[in-house]
């Protein structure tokens, strides 16, 4: 009898845990809905050399959307060789509540023996969803010729890059 209350008690528990990362997920996708649908904001950007320790083949940019003065979203994006990367950090309250990272690849010609840059086919997507600075939800999907398969430890990477890029972003305000 005490191992079945036990075990009501911890299914109970796992439900409600469930339940309430359920409530937290569906809030953060309605504020990431909410910030790509407004459109009246500042918009700071920042070039390669301006926040890349290491400079890419393709270059990149930084833009961050600013409301109020306050950064709600960064666009990172990172062109490679043969791939480009691009990750949204969206923002509430200052602190990174989602992340989503899309990876392309420009096609090989053969024929040519060289990329097609003009064209990118994205063959990689990852959400990682946040709260309190803690990872409570990812989904990985794809891999990348330049990055390889995601994996769940990039959220930390994400957290530190936020905070960077943010740091360099609020620079320019």
């Amino acid at each position: 009898m005490r191992t079945v209350s036990t075990l009501t008690i911890l299914l109970f528990s796992l439900l409600t845990f469930a339940q309430t990362n359920n409530n937290k997920i569906n809030e953060i996708r309605k504020a990431v809905a909410q910030i790509n649908k407004d459109s009246d904001y500042s918009i700071r950007k920042l070039e390669n050399e301006e926040f890349l320790e290491h400079m890419t083949d393709n270059g990149g940019q930084l833009t961050g959307y600013f409301k109020r003065g306050q950064l709600v979203k960064i666009i990172e994006w990172i062109g490679l060789s043969s791939c480009v990367n691009i990750t949204e950090y969206y923002l509430q309250e200052n602190k990174l509540v989602f992340a989503y990272t899309k990876g392309s690849e420009s096609p090989y010609i053969d024929s040519l023996e060289a990329f097609d840059h003009s064209k990118l086919i994205k063959t990689m997507e990852c959400r990682f969803y946040f709260d309190n600075d803690k990872i409570i939800k990812t989904i990985l999907t794809g891999a990348t010729r330049c990055g390889g398969q995601p994996k769940v430890d990039w959220a930390k990477d994400h957290l530190e890059n936020c905070l960077r890029d943010k740091k360099l972003l609020e620079k320019k305000l």
